[in-house]
């Protein structure tokens, strides 16, 4: 007789159970983490070559003729002096600069949210 009353109320709310339609108010709800990540590198190269040349002469001749004949004006000599200067400067940098910037917040979201929100609005 037991067995057979437990068998009932189970067929009765069996049945029961079937007759109602399920149904839910489901609200959607995110959470997380997010991690913003922004990063940067910024590369670098300067040449700078610069040239110059000095070419410089100088003569100096005192007159072969003297005033009181061929003795004085054999004594002195002619000068000749020339002068050549190069100079050549090559000037090379190279930078590299990274940058990286990281942001963070907790995150919970209840209903419609297109925008994550940052917590505090």
């Amino acid at each position: 007789m037991v067995k057979r009353l437990v068998l009932l109320t189970l067929v009765l709310l069996a049945s029961t159970m079937a007759l109602y339609s399920a149904s839910a108010s489901l609200t959607p709800i995110s959470w997380g983490f997010p991690v913003l990540v922004q990063n940067g590198t910024l590369t670098q190269l300067q040449t700078a070559t610069q040239s110059a040349s000095d070419l410089e002469s100088a003569h100096i001749a005192f007159p072969t003729v003297g005033c009181g004949g061929g003795l004085f004006g054999s004594a002195f000599p002619s000068i000749s002096q020339n002068s050549l200067q190069n100079a050549l400067a090559t000037n090379t940098i190279f930078g590299q600069q990274t940058q990286s910037t990281f942001f963070a917040y907790p995150f919970l979201s209840i209903g419609c949210a297109p925008v994550p929100s940052l917590g505090l609005l």
